[in-house]
């Protein structure tokens, strides 16, 4: 069957009845509507914020009800060395996915050597592909102590490269690949966060035009 290229909807509710067979135009509508259905892309998408404490530098409640930015968070909050896991459920032609994250890092303590890594792993904890890392100053920013009004802003773009080999290392910033065998399935995205921390992630599949289902 030829997939129509315009709007196909479904029949009119006047046109079908519950336990009353449908035949001729009605059952061709139908036919048309989820053929072209069967033929959209579903993609995926997840957002995850992550909470902060608010309490200001000294703690008192002027601080905790004014310090609506973050330039005033307590030292040392920036700068964390953790781990973060977030689900990401895949779609069977997920193949490519973009991340868009915001972060905190200023240089109020002696480390200030800002990364930030992800790697793509299944719900058992094996990694899937090789990792990419953000660094500073190449991909992060540094803000002075009382300078940065809100979290900066980071991705990894959206341009295709060939499937990376291996799963040890890590490359520069690109889109995680999802190898054949995975997609579709529950995957877990790990971010390692160090001398810096994170505040909210943003995971995409990359639509792909010339891939049908």
């Amino acid at each position: 069957m030829l997939v129509p290229r315009s709007y196909q909807p479904l029949a009119r509710e006047q046109a079908t009845f519950m336990g009353v067979t449908v035949m001729g135009g009605v059952v061709n509508q139908f036919a048309q509507a989820l053929v072209q259905m069967s033929h959209c892309k579903f993609l995926g998408h997840a957002n995850y914020t992550i909470s902060k404490d608010t309490i200001g530098r000294f703690a008192t409640i002027f601080n905790v009800v004014t310090n609506t930015n973050w330039s005033g968070i307590s030292p040392g909050l920036n700068k964390t060395n953790k781990y973060y896991s977030f689900y990401y459920g895949s779609t069977p032609i997920s193949e490519w996915i973009g991340v868009i994250f915001q972060y905190v890092a200023t240089n109020s303590s002696s480390g200030n050597s800002p990364a930030i890594t992800f790697r793509i792993k299944n719900t058992s904890g094996t990694t899937l592909s090789k990792a990419v890392k953000f660094t500073f100053p190449a991909h992060l920013q540094m803000f002075n102590d009382g300078d940065l009004d809100r979290p900066a802003l980071a991705t990894t773009g959206a341009t295709f490269y060939d499937p990376p080999s291996g799963t040890s290392g890590s490359d520069d910033p690109r889109p995680l690949y999802i190898p054949p065998a995975n997609r579709g399935d529950m995957l877990l995205f790990e971010v390692e966060v160090e001398d810096c921390d994170l505040v909210s992630v943003s995971f995409f599949d990359l639509y792909q035009p010339e891939v049908t289902p």
